[in-house]
């Protein structure tokens, strides 16, 4: 029987909090201050001569896009109190990656369209036009699924969290494959979902999504009792429609601590991968939280699940034989939201070495 960990250790795997440098967010950072000071005199040379007015409101009507889709007026969104974190972990924990796969069949239509040169002439142009006729979705279905995460420890006693009323937290998705053979299985689903839509008309379109279900990304999690009354969206809302946005966000940055958590979840098609066979390779990996000196262990039922719905057979040797061409492609995560962009103390993702697959070969 093939089995291939995504990964294996023997010590356990803590997967922390990871605190956010300034690097690259100082200079976003600082375009947002030049942008702030240039609002505001340009709503003083307003006030006192009318002819730029319009200038001035195309410039507060971007500053209102910018702030109120920003990562501040998004972590407020999703703000939450320390109790709520095991909660909100636990859920995160238990959902199943969803694996969707998307199709739009069209083809291009000739039409003749009116339009203007540049002394007002009219004259008429032949343009191809795309007519989508069908669009079809499926999710691909897989018997077991595991969440290997590890330990999320904070330590709120420590200097970095001194004087600090909320954790901003950033959710990182990781998703792969267990097993070669389910990288196989994944292929034929797509490749038959392609073959049954790719005659509906002339061209097709196919598009893969993989995510977790109700994961926010970014959160504000309340790690002291007091709090202080500015900080909700409502304040952050009224404070930018008033001009005064950035300063918000400096305000808000002075009382947060800001970092990353990464949530990786293995599936299989043929496995099992919460039986005890595989709990004795990833038990260094099952998630758990620690908070200061509060912590919290998941038993099996609470970070992975099997589909009783599907019928499962042990691949054939002639699939195992077709599979391996995707051991090497199962040792990059199918998805991966870890933004290159954003500079922290990020742990590395452990993938299997070519040790642990030979070693487990064996028992094919």
């Amino acid at each position: 029987m093939e089995q291939q960990p995504f990964m294996q250790n023997n010590y356990r795997q803590e997967n922390n909090f990871r605190l956010l440098t300034t690097k690259n967010n100082n200079f976003k950072k600082k375009l947002m201050y030049i942008y702030q000071i240039l609002l505001w005199l340009s709503i003083i040379y307003t006030l006192i001569h009318q002819e730029i007015l319009m200038f001035t409101g195309i410039f507060y009507f971007v500053y209102l896009i910018i702030e109120l889709t920003s990562y501040t007026s998004s972590f407020l969104l999703n703000k939450s109190s320390t109790t709520s974190v095991y909660n909100k972990l636990k859920e995160i924990f238990t959902s199943a990656p969803v694996f969707k796969i998307n199709c739009e069949c069209y083809h291009y239509e000739k039409q003749i369209e009116e339009r203007k040169d540049k002394d007002g002439k009219i004259y008429t142009q032949e343009v191809q036009v795309k007519q989508v006729t069908y669009r079809g979705q499926d999710y691909f279905p897989y018997y077991s699924f595991r969440d290997i995460s590890g330990l999320f420890k904070i330590d709120l006693n420590s200097d970095q969290f001194k004087n600090k009323n909320y954790i901003k937290l950033k959710f990182d998705t990781i998703i792969n494959f267990a097993d070669s053979i389910s990288f196989y299985d994944y292929q034929n689903f797509k490749n038959n979902f392609t073959n049954q839509n790719m005659y509906k008309d002339q061209r097709i379109d196919i598009r893969e999504e993989f995510f977790i279900p109700n994961l926010s990304k970014n959160n504000l999690i309340k790690i002291k009792e007091e709090e202080p009354i500015y900080a909700n969206f409502i304040s952050f809302f009224i404070c930018t429609i008033l001009t005064f946005g950035v300063p918000y966000e400096l305000l808000l940055d002075k009382i947060s601590v800001e970092g990353k958590y990464q949530i990786k979840k293995i599936v299989s098609t043929r496995y099992n991968l919460n039986s005890i066979e595989y709990d004795n390779m990833y038990r260094n990996h099952n998630p758990s939280i620690k908070l200061g000196v509060n912590e919290f262990n998941f038993i099996p039922e609470e970070y992975g699940n099997i589909d009783k719905n599907i019928e499962v057979n042990l691949p054939t040797l002639e699939e195992i034989e077709k599979a391996k061409m995707y051991q090497e492609q199962i040792k990059v995560p199918i998805f991966n939201d870890i933004s290159n962009n954003d500079c922290y103390d990020a742990a590395p993702v452990d993938l299997p070495t070519e040790e642990e697959i030979n070693f487990h070969k064996k028992n094919e």
